[in-house]
């Protein structure tokens, strides 16, 4: 069993690693490259608030002037553990998805206690700011960082495709999956599909799979790590 890896380098060494501890092998194939937007400071001071969606938008908290009692409102557990190890000790995690942390939000803050601002990457599946704006929130979007497309696969993983020893895939987002569809298509390997189990963080991702037939397609419980490593336990 040796499971394909799709996130950016760093998380999928991680991933590996996890893996690993379970006596699985894997290959690490990126579909996206992060790479950082801005260096301007924010003027923190200013928000009640900082929403954050991804890890890599944690660039927007390093080497600025905020202080580290300012809230902080993460999607999922591991951004929130992530940024709460960077020194900061007012993190909350919504512990799922866009939705709910836009319902944690709405919940936890008042729009009369000032303006929020979003830490986010340039490609964006939902409107945060649409949302809270509708409920009388004013927001700012900051963009940290881009996830840049990887058009190919790597050598190692096509090396392990050719000897079948690839049996699963991890997607993180609906993003990753119409990148994994059209590399299979520019290089031809659609016909491994049926071959492939792939592992979805949510249903959005599994969404966008339609177009291939897949030995199967697997949905994780929760949008997090913790919920992939647990379908792939399950055999």
């Amino acid at each position: 069993m040796k499971i394909l890896l799709t996130r950016p380098i760093e998380d999928s060494q991680r991933i590996a690693n996890d893996l690993k501890e379970l006596n699985i092998n894997s290959v690490i194939s990126p579909l996206l490259e992060i790479h950082r937007k801005r260096d301007e400071e924010i003027d923190y001071k200013k928000y009640q608030s900082v929403l954050i969606t991804s890890k890599n938008a944690a660039f927007g908290l390093c080497g600025s002037a905020i202080k580290k009692s300012l809230p902080i409102y993460c999607v999922g557990d591991a951004t929130s553990s992530f940024i709460a190890n960077l020194g900061f000790s007012n993190v909350i995690s919504a512990s799922g998805d866009v939705s709910d942390l836009i319902r944690l939000t709405a919940a936890n803050l008042k729009p009369s206690k000032g303006p929020i601002v979003y830490l986010s990457g340039q490609y964006v599946r939902y409107d945060i700011k649409k949302e809270l704006e509708y409920l009388d929130f004013e927001v700012d979007v900051s963009v940290i960082y881009e996830a840049k497309e990887i058009q190919y696969f790597n050598v190692d993983m096509l090396k392990s495709l050719e000897k079948k020893e690839i049996t699963g895939v991890f997607l993180y987002s609906p993003r990753s999956a119409r990148i994994f569809i059209d590399n299979m298509k520019r290089t031809k390997l659609t016909a491994v599909a049926p071959d492939l189990k792939v592992y979805c963080i949510s249903l959005a991702v599994a969404d966008e799979l339609k177009e291939l037939k897949w030995k199967k397609v697997l949905i994780a419980q929760k949008p997090d790590n913790a919920e992939m490593l647990a379908l792939v336990r399950e055999k």
